[in-house]
């Protein structure tokens, strides 16, 4: 989103608000007061009935009974009685797609989320809302999410090793995002590198459990959050672990100063559109489903497609959310700080996926009391121990911020009741239920006649015809907040470069535009250029990515391959290259051999042949001055082959799926087959 956009988005989002503000009654100064309320203040299971809490100036500047508290002059009374108060929600795991997010989480009573893969535009919205020009939830963001190469996600942020890793920590910082964020490829010495870094820089990490290290290792670390309790079982355990080994294993957990967000809500989410997605789309808790969050939902983008296996697939998840559920109580038990957190939007509905939680704790053997605890006290605590001077929230005592939800029915009674909102308090403004109600109504509309434009515009993308999307788009120009996911667009361009590459460039380039803030979407385009041979125009869009993140792993290679393919050869790639590879972690030695050809049109191709195994076509092949990327494809992903060629010497790098990666050696023939030796 351009600053232009965006500073209209902003005033557009605040004449809104202002106008369902009450507009004079609402001043800063203007003391709102909720009397006559039962008070659930969350630092006890009791309810206080019969309550007053004064507010002025977005804090709690007053509480005590009824009949002592002195009402001010000129204040703005809500009227509690019947109804309880409790802190507002907080999400913090989630991922903002939009600005149009921030309604969706409000609606719900979550008046604070954690971003858990910042951006620019993130930035933005951080600070218009803390400025009170757009409306939404209090925002803390995370970094870029920083993986390994290969990522799991083409538009994480790769760290390959460990001083682009460290220069990464403190660029970050330097942005202004809140945390850093972890993926679970990194290699050891380069997650050892950020944490050292992080420590250095004063920013707290969080995110998934590094899969190449382990849970053990990571919970002794300075990793202050860990995302998804089924992340920490994987890292933990390789086999359905027994009631004893989870035991031990959450023990060891509490020996540790982690806090964790459960997830459990993601299991039931994606079974859910496993068993029926239109069911799910169709619902009427999707009309509040921002359009962007929508196009990833989307049956032709779902990455819940079904298939012969989604019955497995269910029972396996189910089987899972079992033990899961098992050690979430135990954890608490122990007393491990849980924090509320859902992966929304791409396995949640923003807002909707907080209450989804608190069902998924209760259901695992939880109190209400101590399911709200994850979502108001502990949020507030761990909010307030890792961001310096940030507002006090998550408990309803004076001097905290004025986030508060008004229910109209006790949620310490039953978790549901959670959804009977009277209205919502954000940072010392009131919306009352109607005017939720027509904030939500208004949106609703709008996203209507968006998902409808979508529902032509994905099958155009689909097919190739990026012509006749981008002429159903143009009337989407005026929207002031993205309508289709980034991430879509990456996709949908993979898709179609191996059959219609001249469409991919089309829908990568549309992305640059739509996006032209993210170094993963100019990545993208310059890998789809040189796949077409465009070499100056993909190094152009290559050192776009890099000015945007300067320390990418797989952009810095991407510029290395390319710049090699300007230079004239210094050798014949033609021939039989036998390879030892050697991981730098566990120092397995492996053995291949890559036979590649030249075609009639100058293009190398080739294949892989692993000893007792058939030759396999290798994904692509590029040879340049001394130099040769050789791809090939595996059961858990790309392993990329970098190699370095003197005469029949080959030295070089290799990466493979989950960190794996590490030197080889070995020798290079002319011959165009060969024997293993």
């Amino acid at each position: 989103m351009t600053t232009k956009i965006a500073q209209t988005a902003v005033i557009l989002f605040f004449l809104v608000f202002r106008g369902l503000c009450h507009g004079k009654a609402q001043e800063k100064d203007t003391a709102i007061v909720f009397s006559h309320v039962n008070l659930i203040s969350m630092d006890t299971d009791k309810v206080l009935a019969d309550q007053t809490v004064v507010v002025r100036a977005g804090q709690i500047i007053k509480i005590g009974p009824a009949q002592e508290v002195p009402l001010p002059k000129h204040s703005l009374q809500v009227d509690g009685s019947g109804k309880y108060l409790m802190p507002g929600l907080a999400d913090l795991h989630v991922h903002l797609f939009s600005s149009d997010d921030l309604l969706s989480y409000l609606a719900y009573g979550v008046t604070t989320v954690l971003n858990m893969d910042g951006w620019p535009m993130d930035l933005e919205w951080r600070e218009q809302v803390h400025a009170g020009h757009l409306l939404g939830p209090t925002i803390y963001t995370a970094s870029h999410t920083i993986d390994g190469i290969p990522p799991l996600n083409e538009m994480f942020l790769t760290a390959e090793n460990p001083a682009d890793a460290a220069a990464d920590v403190r660029e970050s910082k330097q942005a202004g995002y809140d945390f850093i964020k972890l993926y679970g490829t990194l290699r050891p010495d380069v997650f050892r590198a950020i944490m050292e870094a992080a420590q250095r820089e004063n920013i707290p990490v969080v995110g998934h459990i590094n899969r190449q290290i382990g849970a053990s290792e990571v919970l002794k670390s300075k990793q202050v959050l860990a995302a998804h309790l089924e992340d920490l079982l994987f890292a933990r355990f390789d086999h359905p672990p027994t009631d004893a080994e989870v035991e031990e294993f959450a023990s060891a957990i509490a020996a540790s100063s982690i806090t964790i967000t459960p997830n459990l809500n993601v299991n039931p989410a994606n079974i859910a559109q496993l068993k029926d997605l239109n069911a799910v789309l169709q619902s009427h808790d999707a009309q509040l489903l921002p359009p962007a969050a929508y196009s990833q939902w989307m049956p032709a983008n779902n990455r819940n497609a079904r298939n012969d296996q989604t019955p497995q697939q269910v029972a396996q998840m189910e089987q899972i959310q079992k033990i899961l559920y098992k050690l979430v109580v135990m954890l608490n038990t122990r007393g491990v700080r849980l924090v509320l957190g859902t992966d929304a939007a791409p396995y949640g509905f923003p807002g909707l996926s907080a209450h989804q939680e608190l069902d998924e704790l209760v259901q695992a053997g939880f109190s209400p009391y101590h399911a709200l605890v994850t979502a108001t006290r502990n949020a507030g605590t761990f909010i307030a121990e890792n961001i310096p001077n940030s507002a006090p929230f998550g408990t309803i005592r004076e001097g905290s911020e004025a986030d508060l939800v008004l229910l109209s029915a006790n949620p310490l009674v039953a978790i549901k009741n959670t959804r009977s909102i009277r209205g919502v308090m954000l940072r010392g403004r009131w919306l009352s239920s109607a005017d939720l109600d027509r904030l939500q109504a208004s949106a609703r509309d709008r996203y209507a006649t968006i998902k409808e434009r979508l529902e032509e515009i994905d099958p155009a993308l689909d097919s190739g015809d990026v012509g006749r999307a981008k002429k159903l788009a143009e009337s989407l120009a005026a929207e002031t907040s993205p309508w289709i996911a980034e991430w879509v667009l990456m996709s949908k361009a993979r898709k179609l470069q191996s059959t219609k590459l001249p469409a991919a460039i089309q829908i990568a380039r549309w992305s640059t535009q739509l996006y032209p803030q993210s170094f993963s979407a100019y990545y993208t385009l310059a890998d789809l250029l040189l796949q077409d041979g465009n070499l100056h125009e993909a190094m152009a869009e290559a050192r776009k990515s890099q000015m945007l993140e300067p320390h990418s792993s797989a952009t810095l290679n991407l510029l290395e391959k390319i710049t090699a393919l300007q230079t004239p050869l210094r050798f014949t790639p033609a021939g039989s290259y036998k390879i030892q590879y050697t991981n730098d972690q566990s120092s397995e030695v492996q053995i291949t051999e890559l036979l590649i050809e030249r075609t009639p049109t100058g293009q190398f191709i080739g294949k892989k042949a692993d000893p007792d195994s058939e030759a396999r076509p290798l994904l692509s092949v590029y040879a340049g001055d001394n130099r040769m990327w050789a791809v090939a494809d595996t059961q858990l992903g790309p392993l990329e082959f970098r190699i370095i060629v003197n005469g029949t010497n080959l030295d070089g790098y290799w990466t493979g799926p989950f960190g794996r990666n590490g030197r080889l050696t070995g020798t290079k023939t002319n011959r165009s087959a060969s024997i293993f030796w």
